[in-house]
């Protein structure tokens, strides 16, 4: 995740299709759990503007795993075995953990400067006033 603050929302910690992929999973998530395959994840996207390799999907999706952000489950059928992804954390919960990776990347880059409380502050702050 890296932030771009020219951009909003997703686009400003993902590339374009990553942020569409991760809505798209969220939104089959509302009512239920869905676990969707990288193969599925992959044909939605194509019917998008952001066309990406599926191997680009795959990573992607194994990314998000690795970050806590999705979790999986292993069915095995043709050609082996298979994850299938599902959220892990919610949409909310995942604002909440950028805005915590973001402020301790912060105060792990500047760990002498006296501000990074005040920009901590500034940022629960902020949270909590929305």
């Amino acid at each position: 995740m890296k932030l771009d603050t020219e951009k909003d929302g997703l686009d400003s910690l993902f590339k374009p299709y990553q942020g569409l992929l991760l809505e798209h999973i969220w939104g089959l998530n509302e009512n239920e759990r869905v676990a969707v395959g990288s193969g599925k994840a992959w044909e939605w996207l194509c019917g998008t503007p952001e066309k990406k390799s599926r191997a680009s999907v795959i990573f992607f999706l194994n990314d998000m795993v690795d970050e806590g952000v999705l979790d999986f489950d292993d069915r095995t059928g043709k050609g082996g075995h298979h994850r299938r992804y599902f959220p892990k954390m919610n949409r909310e919960e995942f604002a909440e953990y950028a805005v915590k990776e973001i402020v301790g990347g912060v105060a792990k880059a500047f760990p002498e400067s006296q501000m990074i409380q005040k920009f901590a502050d500034v940022v629960k702050d902020s949270l909590m006033w929305e």
